[in-house]
């Protein structure tokens, strides 16, 4: 049927008096089955769109800022031939830091940053005695009542043999071998910031300082745990220097008090996840996903990417975009209970459950998440002349492991693994997810590490990119924390993947999520 109605097209055209040219047919025409390079978006070209997003400052969820770089992208998308925009809107409190400070001693003591969603003191700030617990030291009503704690950033250890086979790992592409099999990658947690904040509210404590490994102009800027919701108590970072300065006070005590001042407000206001349709051949879609809050060029790179994607793919004849791309670019991210305390989902979660209605109904092939792409390496060495802590520094010669899960299903893991190593993407780990997998569950994993977790635990067809380097959270790092020639090979593979996409059989990007949707349907737990 579909070849009876390709030929009829030229009589109906003939028949209304109008010329349709001959490369409109399919059969005439030569689709590509992959980008070609010499059309797509230079280096310079990512680095000047780097450039631009940088220049709105940090993004946080409902700021101003991150107004002004979705009307950017809005516009820039508006200008791509075929492209039609609309958007999902939330209400929201934003969250906004006035002043924060410290005066310990009689001497102001600089802060890196406010705790993201920290409780104000407002302009005042709240004085009281200082206490240094150290970390695996419990936070308690008797080491911790009336005072404000001092507390140091914990560093989380993470072996590379996860990332290999039998374990999360399903394939790496790594050609020079440079990650170690019994190595590991550690990082500074911040997230941990939540935990003890929390019990040191509840062990009666007036406020928390958390004290980095960084130096001050690393950490300055730092931008999580990012919830969305209040924090029990006024907190701040401090960098390691500032956070030795208490801890030897207090050691020598000639340190009694401190006032910690976290002047914050909660304002009102709406944020909007930008989608960005280009109609294919069918209407079902491939939805192509990244966020617009964050704090630098590197967090988060994808909606970059994606501005070029879909300026390639719109070059293309209708018949080489089988299928509808939906470039959804979400907000929420740094905000994680968009919708209220009870569910944590940001706008991924939101745009994963419209998904999974419309998947239902045949509207949808699967999605594709972009983040942190081209991600420089920065090691963590110690500081020259007997400073204390570490401090980051760039290493050229590799990149930021990239993590990458796939649902389950080897047609499509093996396409992405084709188009991973054509583009020679490197370092890339390719996962089944970001935890352990529970086959009692469905999915039987529950992260994949970012962005991708709702679509996957909505039991959509989903890849999704993710690095996690030191710089992440830091809004010192600019442009130069991503590796630009890299970014544009992996923006290469992930078009590959888009296009690649477009021609697959539903059944083959689908893998085994058809089960485990027909298992949901039958009543089968899924993620908590």
């Amino acid at each position: 049927m579909g070849r009876m109605r390709r030929m009829g097209l030229p009589l109906l055209a003939l028949a209304a008096g109008l010329a349709l040219p001959s490369s409109a047919l399919a059969d005439e025409i030569a689709c590509p089955a992959r980008v070609d390079a010499s059309a797509f978006a230079t280096e310079a070209k990512l680095l000047q769109l780097a450039e631009r997003q940088q220049s709105f400052g940090v993004r946080p969820t409902g700021s101003q800022s991150q107004k002004d770089y979705i009307d950017w992208l809005e516009a820039e998308m508006s200008a791509i031939p075929g492209i039609r925009t609309s958007s999902l809107n939330y209400d929201i409190d934003r969250y906004e830091s006035v002043t924060t400070g410290l005066t310990a001693g009689g001497a102001s003591v600089p802060v890196a940053a406010p705790v993201p969603f920290a409780r104000s003191t407002g302009a005042a700030g709240v004085t009281a005695p200082v206490v240094y617990l150290a970390s695996g030291t419990n936070i308690t009503a008797a080491n911790a009542a009336g005072k404000i704690v001092v507390r140091d950033l914990p560093t989380l250890s993470v072996p590379n043999a996860l990332f290999f086979p039998p374990l999360l790992g399903w394939a790496v592409h790594d050609p020079g071998l440079t990650i170690p099999l019994l190595g590991s990658e550690s990082l500074e947690a911040p997230a941990q910031s939540n935990a003890d904040i929390a019990a040191a509210s509840a062990a009666g404590a007036v406020g928390v300082l958390m004290v980095s490994q960084l130096p001050h102009a690393q950490v300055e800027g730092m931008y999580a745990p990012y919830e969305g919701l209040p924090q029990a108590l006024p907190a701040a970072y401090l960098g390691v220097d500032q956070g030795q300065q208490l801890k030897d006070a207090l050691a020598a005590r000639t340190l009694a008090s401190a006032t910690l001042t976290v002047d914050a407000r909660w304002t009102p206001t709406t944020t909007r996840t930008l989608l960005a349709t280009l109609p294919g051949g069918e209407a079902k879609k491939i939805v192509v996903e990244s966020h617009t809050d964050g704090t630098s060029a590197l967090w988060d790179n994808g909606p970059l990417s994606m501005i070029e994607m879909a300026r390639y793919l719109a070059t293309l004849p209708v018949e080489c975009r089988p299928r509808t791309i939906q470039f959804a670019f979400t907000t929420g991210h740094l905000y994680q209970h968009l919708t209220g305390p009870d569910v944590r989902e940001g706008g991924a979660g939101q745009l994963a459950a419209i998904l999974d209605r419309e998947y239902d109904e045949g509207k949808v092939a699967g999605v594709l998440v972009v983040e942190h792409l081209g991600a420089r390496q920065y090691d963590a060495v110690a500081r020259p002349g007997g400073l204390p802590g570490r401090q980051l520094v760039v290493n050229r010669s590799l990149s930021q492991l990239l993590w990458l899960p796939v649902t389950d299903g080897w047609p499509l893991r093996d396409m992405v693994k084709a188009a991973i190593q054509d583009r020679d993407v490197r370092r890339t780990a390719m996962l089944t997810g970001l935890d352990g997998a529970d086959v009692t569950r469905v999915p039987h994993h529950c992260s994949f590490g970012g962005e991708g977790t709702p679509y996957v635990q909505h039991l959509l067809p989903t890849i999704a990119a993710i690095a996690a380097p030191k710089t992440l959270f830091l809004a010192s790092f600019g442009t130069e924390a991503i590796d630009f020639g890299l970014m544009r090979r992996g923006t290469l593979a992930f078009t590959d993947m888009v296009m690649r996409m477009g021609t697959m059989s539903q059944a083959d990007i689908a893998g085994d999520m058809t089960f485990m949707r027909e298992q949901r349907a039958r009543g089968a737990r899924g993620c908590s």
